[in-house]
């Protein structure tokens, strides 16, 4: 089985971007490890930064850890069967103009999923810290298909500082399918 990381890209200046202010330190820091259990499921609203453009892709990542699909990429990962996302409704806003529009913090979850032996992992180096509290990174990502389950989308283990989403060569090749923008994928 062959894993992809899923990304959007950010430099696109026809998007829409956010205001670096629009989620506080307590969102993104959940988001960041998906420790679902500090978010809530209320709408939230955030504001577009008049500094990006005004098209709406399906696809974005906000702050380096803040997911955003549109209302049809959530519809196409419920019919793809895929069932532990968290979601979150997040209405996009641009005042000056009157624009509102639907899309969903997609969170997967962080799970222990390396091969450990071909995995290449940096361990950053410091006198000072306990060896729990040394930072690591993955810099060669190679995943155990065996400690996957049935998930076709999630992240490392929360240990690690990589944001990388996972998708599955199944997952990928349906979504490549359903035209959806700013939706790429890099083989690991």
């Amino acid at each position: 089985m062959k894993f992809f990381e899923l990304y959007a890209d950010t430099c696109v200046e026809d998007y829409i971007s956010l205001d670096e202010n629009s989620f506080d330190e307590n969102f993104l820091n959940a988001c960041h490890r998906s420790e679902f259990q500090h978010l809530d499921r209320k709408n939230l609203e955030a504001e577009i930064s008049p500094e990006g453009g005004l098209k709406f892709p399906d696809f974005f990542i906000c702050g380096g850890c803040v997911p955003l699909v549109s209302e049809k990429f959530r519809r196409l990962l419920d019919r793809a069967a895929v069932d532990n996302l968290f979601f979150k409704p997040i209405t996009l806003t641009f005042e000056p103009l009157g624009l509102a529009e639907h899309f969903h913090l997609a969170l997967p979850p962080r799970i222990n999923c390396l091969d450990r032996e071909e995995s290449i992992i940096n361990v950053e180096e410091n006198e000072f810290a306990l060896p729990e509290e040394l930072l690591k990174t993955v810099k060669k990502i190679v995943i155990d298909p065996r400690k996957t389950g049935n998930y076709k989308i999630f992240k490392l283990p929360p240990f690690f500082t990589n944001t990388e989403i996972i998708v599955t060569d199944e997952l990928k090749n349906f979504l490549e399918e359903q035209s959806l923008e700013n939706v790429r994928f890099l083989e690991l």
